[in-house]
């Protein structure tokens, strides 16, 4: 929370002024239908400050505005795909159960991402917390634009065109397959798509779908 100091002086009578302090709290949960998806506006929840990307029939899609700290830096997994890496395993457990408000209104939906780099195939799974895709931020996959609702979290939309929305301290994971078998996509703290080897150590900014109504 923030405090503030207003100051006031009388223009009329000289020496006569006064002064009142306000007391300014962050936006958080019960907020939440007050934001305008997909503005720069953020929820503190958890002690995390969360962007409203989308809100649809009462949830809302949120995303950290920056890797939590909490995460540290995590290395993808054994392998580039979403559905065995390490970064799932720790963000639907460890780290979900750590939180106090988030568990409680969190809700599990169906993530679709493609197989590998060139395949026309996808891999769905049931997750809580998961990863935005590259296509979610750039609306590509691979480098190459795509207007395929499976490579997107939500219909077949870029619901971060937002590159300031998009910066952010440090490059953070994202969950799609980049360039080849060993690479996964990332946004580095410009904005800008990267991939690097998913046993490389990276950090993590959590997507999760919440329900703000019930």
């Amino acid at each position: 929370e923030t405090i503030l100091t207003i100051y006031a002086e009388s223009q009329e009578m000289a020496g006569v002024k006064t002064y009142k302090t306000i007391t300014v709290k962050p936006l958080d949960f019960e907020d939440i239908p007050s934001v305008t998806a997909g503005s720069k506006t953020t929820v503190t929840i958890d002690g995390i400050e969360w962007y409203v990307l989308v809100k649809d029939n009462g949830k809302a899609l949120l995303w950290a505005k920056e890797p939590v700290a909490s995460l540290g830096t995590l290395m993808f997994g054994s392998n580039n795909i979403w559905q065995n890496s390490t970064v799932r395993t720790t963000l639907n457990g460890d780290w979900l159960n750590g939180t106090t408000v988030l568990k409680e209104k969190v809700v599990q939906t169906d993530i679709t991402t493609r197989s590998q780099v060139g395949s026309t195939t996808w891999i769905t799974t049931q997750d809580k917390v998961f990863l935005l895709s590259e296509a979610d931020l750039f609306g590509t996959f691979d480098g190459t634009k795509t207007s395929n609702a499976q490579d997107y979290t939500y219909g077949n939309t870029q619901i971060v065109p937002d590159v300031n929305m998009r910066k952010s301290t440090a490059d953070s994971w994202l969950r799609s397959p980049y360039s080849n078998a060993y690479n996964i996509a990332s946004v580095d703290t410009t904005g800008t798509v990267k991939c690097y080897s998913y046993g490389t150590s990276y950090s993590v900014r959590p997507a999760l779908w919440v329900d703000y109504v019930s």
